[in-house]
């Protein structure tokens, strides 16, 4: 048996990951790898950062998929260190296609992937590249949260997010793109969600938009927000922005609030565009509501930037049902992801 380490030469890296430690480390909602695997065994070891596994709670605990030719064989919450799963066992040669996702966002826990370990004879190499690079920044329906839990009254948890279920993975699958997000649930530009009116500037995006993210955990002692993101190593062709969710639950209390939305949607899309000087970017809001869009409308035509565009989501009504806390449904999803998709490709 040998061991080959998980990074940019042997496998496609999906979303901001991060190889630190001799470990490839899974950070965002759907972030991983994907590679072609020739052999007959293959072994791989995933594992949950120290500090989401010293807190104990499982809620909070990175899940995880692993994909065989499209197929899941693993799809749990890593309540380990580290757990080993045979993903091949064949006794002639075969070739499959392995893509390795983190289910769960950034913000509660990190999930690490050894070095994959095989039979001498087998080698790997990364899967072939997307005919697109897509970034998808927003908040907790960007995640993919509640998807996977249809009591509306449910405590969050880490195990009611399915990022493969969200708009944004199927959008990308859809248009055969390689993608990124970076979504926080309950996050927002002036405000995280609030049932008061009191703002919440706990839950803010923009300060960790240029890192490698934020997390309440580390890897090997060192915090995302820490790590500068070099935007330059993988230019994306289109960046989607689906955020004033959680910022409307801070406005509705006082209008005079959006103004100070405007404002901020203004300075993160400058802060994009410097980034990603050649990127389409295509402001976006919903399904839970449409309220922002008249004040997304207006920071856009300020900038006077033709590659920047607004796109609205068909609201959901609860004919499609409903994911955890009145999240959109895995229906409600795939409708708006297929919704995108249309938009993109009609740009492209």
């Amino acid at each position: 048996m040998k061991n080959i380490p998980l990074k940019s030469s042997s496998a496609k890296l999906l979303g901001r990951t991060l190889f630190r430690g001799e470990k490839l480390w899974l950070t965002h909602s759907a972030s991983g790898c994907e590679f072609i695997f020739t052999g007959r065994t293959l072994r791989l070891t995933v594992g949950c950062d120290a500090d989401a596994y010293k807190n104990g709670q499982r809620c909070n605990k990175p899940r995880v998929a692993v994909l065989c030719d499209g197929r899941p064989v693993v799809k749990k919450v890593v309540d380990e260190l580290s757990e080993t799963y045979t993903i091949v066992d064949s006794a002639a040669p075969v070739t499959k296609t392995i893509r390795i996702v983190k289910l769960s966002e950034a913000a509660f826990s990190l999930a690490s992937v050894s070095d994959a370990v095989t039979d001498d004879e087998a080698h790997i190499s990364p899967a072939p590249a997307g005919k697109l690079r897509i970034e998808f920044i927003g908040d907790s329906i960007t995640c993919g949260y509640g998807i996977d839990d249809s009591n509306m009254q449910s405590d969050f948890a880490t195990e009611a997010e399915n990022a493969m279920k969200s708009y944004a993975y199927i959008a990308a699958e859809l248009l055969k793109a390689d993608y990124s997000m970076f979504s926080y649930s309950g996050y927002g530009l002036i405000s995280g969600y609030t049932p008061d009116g009191e703002r919440n500037s706990r839950e803010l995006i923009m300060p960790w938009y240029e890192t490698a993210g934020f997390s309440h955990c580390s890897l090997d002692g060192q915090k995302l927000q820490d790590i500068p993101w070099d935007f330059s190593a993988a230019p994306n062709n289109i960046v989607v922005v689906n955020l004033g969710t959680n910022d409307n639950s801070f406005c509705t209390f006082d209008s005079s609030r959006y103004d100070e939305f405007t404002e901020a949607y203004m300075r993160f899309l400058k802060t994009i565009r410097r980034c990603e000087p050649d990127a389409l970017i295509i402001c976006s809001i919903g399904t839970i509501t449409h309220e922002p869009m008249p004040f997304i409308k207006k920071a856009v035509s300020r900038l006077n930037d033709n590659r920047i565009l607004t796109f609205q989501f068909t609201q959901q009504n609860g004919l499609l049902g409903f994911g955890s806390n009145w999240h959109p449904s895995e229906d409600t999803q795939l409708a708006a992801g297929e919704e995108l998709a249309r938009f993109i490709d009609s740009l492209i």
